[in-house]
């Protein structure tokens, strides 16, 4: 199936089992002003369940489906297929597309395979990184324009939550070709 919109808005932000909450830092009185986004200070990931009392011997399975206290080793891989209606940030109204990919420590470019002068780029590219649970679960993607004199100019960038998607019912459970042809 195809969607026509973001999968986060399709499938609740994959909170269907770990659900985000944010951390704000405490006051030290109510009257200490100021908005929540300035005591913001990280978020939590879990679920909280609230269990019936034991009955007559049975035990309630309050561990069932949860995920194991550890580290897990993921697999990810990011097609890179095409972008659309990007921001021109060439003088002559167009662009000069590369895309990099982010988690962690780790981050992989199309910067030598950049697309010349182009707002509707093609790209056609695979992008493969082993990351590790919870410690690397934010993924950036990051549209690029390649510039011969001075600094490449950041066009645009998006955030993917890859823990989420890990845990959720809704994640890909199928093994998908590492090339394809368009």
């Amino acid at each position: 199936q195809i969607y026509n919109s973001e999968l986060e808005n399709e499938f609740d932000n994959f909170e269907d089992w770990l659900c985000v909450f944010p951390l704000h830092r405490g006051k030290a009185n109510e009257d200490e002003g100021g908005n929540e986004d300035e005591h913001f200070v990280g978020k939590y990931k879990g679920s909280f369940y609230v269990y019936p009392t034991e009955k007559a011997g049975m035990e309630p399975k309050v561990s069932q489906g949860v995920p194991r206290n550890r580290p897990i080793k993921v697999l990810v891989r990011v097609y890179i297929v095409k972008a659309t209606n990007l921001s021109p940030a060439d003088p002559n109204g167009k662009a000069d597309p590369y895309v990099v990919v982010t988690v962690g420590q780790q981050q992989k470019d199309t910067k030598e395979r950049y697309i010349p002068k182009q707002l509707n780029p093609v790209f056609g590219e695979v992008v493969e990184l082993t990351v590790s649970f919870p410690v690397e679960s934010e993924l950036t993607v990051a549209v690029f324009d390649h510039d011969l004199v001075g600094s490449d100019d950041l066009i645009g960038e998006t955030k993917i939550d890859l823990e989420n998607r890990f845990y959720s019912k809704h994640r890909a459970n199928c093994g998908v070709a590492s090339q394809y042809d368009m």
